[in-house]
């Protein structure tokens, strides 16, 4: 043999080994595709959950603010409750009802 002969062997040789070399690649690259979807996804539940944690907290935070306006609320209207019974109860004594 020659050596034009000698390269033509070894360039067939090299495209095959570069065929079999993708070949064994792709299903990789396939994987890894796959795999960076899963990554994209799981970072926008994980920026979901945060979200709503975030959400959460301040539902929780307004809830208990509106709780201590309640009692609040509550202590008044029953502060006030009594004071119209104590004016109620002058009014009539001082009609001669009491």
């Amino acid at each position: 043999m020659n050596d034009s002969a000698d390269m033509k062997i070894a360039a067939d040789r090299l495209q095959n080994a570069l065929r079999s070399l993708e070949g064994a690649l792709d299903p990789l690259l396939d994987r890894m595709t796959v795999l960076e979807a899963s990554v994209k996804e799981a970072a926008t539940l994980s920026e979901d959950r945060a979200e709503l944690a975030s959400q959460l907290d301040e539902a929780k935070a307004k809830s208990e603010g509106l709780e201590v306006r309640e009692k609040e609320f509550n202590l008044l209207a029953d502060e006030t409750t009594a004071e119209l019974d104590r004016v109620i109860s002058q009014v009539r004594r001082a009609l001669g009802e009491g």
